[in-house]
């Protein structure tokens, strides 16, 4: 009999391969002060690659005893409001940087056996937005549990394969990039083309 190297294991919650926490407690609205020390991460802010290019943070002052829990390098942002959970790997935050309370923070525990990268995939992949998506409560604005995030299913296959999904996922939003910047390039020569036209007609 021969044995699928790349058989499914048993998943694992969440919970044991992350620690979960929710973004700084703020009391009320964020109020924004532009010489404020302290940056803030929104919902607004996440995209699923990198936080939203070319629109700065929000920068606040946080009075507090002690030193706040500054978001790291390879930290996954999650969704908890709305109804798409966008999972997040942050790269070099800024200095002094908090996530709003609408926010979950996860840090792997142990990177030797799951590669952050790749558990921010697979927190995007359809199993588990379906599973976010049926266990979130209410019917406006869905919202999810810390003990829903804790009991996530997630696969950990070998290192190995979890380098090999990470470069091929990579590939395709490069690939993905380049096709949309082609197809705005044809978009922008046609507008020209018919404006040309269309002047003429007018004219």
């Amino acid at each position: 009999m021969v044995h699928d190297m790349h058989a499914v294991t048993a998943p694992h919650p969440l919970g044991t391969l992350a620690t979960i926490r929710q973004g700084h407690p703020f009391r009320g609205a964020i109020r924004a002060i532009a010489e404020g020390d302290v940056q803030v991460i929104q919902l607004k802010d996440l995209t699923v690659d990198a936080l939203r290019p070319g629109v700065p943070l929000l920068r606040t002052v946080v009075r507090a005893r002690k030193t706040p829990d500054w978001v790291r390098d390879q930290d996954i942002l999650i969704a908890g409001r709305g109804n798409h959970p966008l999972a997040m790997l942050l790269r070099d935050p800024p200095p002094a940087t908090l996530c709003s309370p609408h926010l979950y923070v996860l840090r792997v525990e142990q990177p030797q056996q799951v590669l952050p990268a790749f558990l921010a995939w697979q927190l995007n992949q359809p199993p588990a937005q379906q599973y976010l998506r049926r266990q979130s409560a209410g019917s406006r604005q869905r919202s999810i549990r810390r003990s829903v995030l804790d009991q996530l299913p997630v696969q950990v296959p070998p290192l190995p394969q979890q380098q090999r999904i990470i470069a091929l996922a990579r590939r395709v939003r490069d690939e993905q990039a380049c096709l949309e910047a082609l197809i705005r390039n044809r978009q922008q020569q046609f507008a020209a083309v018919a404006a040309d036209v269309l002047t003429g007609v007018i004219a």
